[in-house]
């Protein structure tokens, strides 16, 4: 089935439960794939037994990120959420609260705040700007929308004993992201392009890190500070 996933064409095969996962992504746009996931490489042995779908939701996942990298574009681990027309993404190891962070959002900011993927956005640098997709591949809960939306900013979660935050150094910030995506690479080309990327995306979009608890006093800290900064970088 051919889908239009980050501005992209994706042919993804259609067993194993991606069917229902594309439905929003399907196209009829004329023209070759930008990328063609192959079922025939699915690795189904590195998942212990596990059934048909799994193993084609995280191998199809693995297809798209690593050629994703050849279009100026990698993915994130993170939950996505849209406010005022700005991606603001929270990031960070699992348990660490992304999805209780930004539905503290939605509670905090009602129907103004949308959470458009819950686990791995896909993100593309076009004609100088960063964005922020939606894409199939969106965790256990399948929350995801179909949408494109300029990124403002991104922030890695901690739990805390109170709440505060600070904007990371370009250092702190790419060791950061390199740890919540795929950086495993069998050649040098596509490792060089991904820290090309990522040296771009942290000189040019605002990253953070936010102790916090899971209270909305906590939403609202890291969406002033961050809309701030997306302010000042002229986002």
């Amino acid at each position: 089935m051919l889908c239009r996933i980050a501005d992209l064409l994706i042919e993804v095969p259609e067993a194993g439960g991606m069917s229902p996962r594309c439905r929003e992504y399907l196209t009829n746009q004329q023209g070759g794939a930008d990328i063609t996931i192959r079922a025939d490489l699915y690795k189904s042995e590195k998942y212990g037994g596990a059934g048909e779908n799994t193993v084609a939701y995280m191998e199809s996942c693995i297809q798209f990120c690593r050629q994703l990298i050849h279009f100026d574009g990698l993915y994130l681990h993170s939950s996505a959420v849209e406010l005022c027309g700005k991606a603001y993404l929270f990031s960070g190891p699992s348990g660490m609260g992304k999805s209780t962070h930004t539905r503290l959002w939605q509670q905090l900011f009602g129907d103004a705040a949308q959470v458009f993927n819950d686990d791995k956005p896909a993100l593309r640098r076009l004609d100088g700007r960063w964005f922020a997709y939606g894409t199939p591949w969106c965790g256990k809960d399948g929350i995801n929308q179909n949408k494109k939306v300029p990124l403002a900013g991104i922030c890695f979660l901690r739990r805390g004993q109170e709440n505060t935050i600070r904007r990371l150094d370009e250092m702190e910030a790419t060791a950061r992201i390199l740890s919540q995506t795929m950086r495993r690479f069998r050649d040098v080309e596509r490792l060089d392009l991904l820290l090309s990327h990522i040296d771009k995306l942290v000189k040019e979009i605002p990253v953070y890190e936010l102790y916090n608890k899971p209270e909305p006093d906590a939403a609202r800290l890291s969406y002033e500070t961050m809309r701030q900064g997306a302010e000042e970088a002229g986002l």
